[in-house]
């Protein structure tokens, strides 16, 4: 009877690793979507600075509610592409954050409904996302789908424009009781 597991549980690793996605996207596993959004974001160690912006902002509370939602969460790393200064004038180290600035910003890392990669794959879908602003996903380079803000000129925090650019989706598909997370390597500028 051991045998016979172990067997079945190796067929079922070899047709996982068949299904994989497109080389530079990660896709996560079928797993049982229990946690909410904001509970499946604070558990990835790779998202601490977002998740920090996320409950300073209290846009944990819309990621925990009935609503459906696809979040674009960038990485620890990525997040610290944003210039310094900036960062500081959203999110103060000792201060509360900037209720409008801090929230946008936040906002434009989350869309109304379930949105799973396969969806982006071979077009360009554009997407209104929770502060208003329109995000534009091309999925016509296989190899890379990235996300960017329609007006793709970045956020000025009062100091001016920042070019940014595209973000590309490095793990997709990882699923919540309220929707799906994609984790992107860089913020997605409003």
């Amino acid at each position: 009877m051991t045998t016979r597991r172990f067997v079945l549980f190796g067929s079922a690793g070899l047709v996982l690793a068949a299904c994989g996605g497109a080389a530079t996207t990660e896709r996560a596993a079928p797993a049982p979507a229990y946690r909410d959004l904001a509970t499946v974001l604070a558990s990835d160690a790779d998202l601490e600075r977002f998740v920090d912006a996320m409950n300073r902002t209290e846009a944990d509370q819309m990621l925990r509610s009935a609503g459906v939602y696809t979040v674009f969460a960038p990485t620890d790393s990525g997040w610290g592409g944003i210039p310094a200064s900036q960062r500081e004038a959203l999110f103060p180290a000792n201060a509360p954050a900037d209720p409008v600035r801090g929230r946008a910003l936040v906002s434009a890392h989350v869309v109304e409904g379930r949105h799973p990669l396969s969806e982006f794959e071979g077009r360009t879908v554009r997407l209104v996302t929770q502060n208003g602003n329109r995000i534009v996903v091309d999925g016509t380079d296989p190899n890379r789908i990235t996300v960017r803000s329609e007006r793709d000129a970045g956020y000025g925090a009062g100091t001016g424009v920042v070019a940014w650019g595209a973000s590309t989706i490095t793990r997709a598909d990882i699923p919540a009781s309220n929707g799906i997370v994609h984790i992107v390597d860089r913020p997605i500028l409003p």
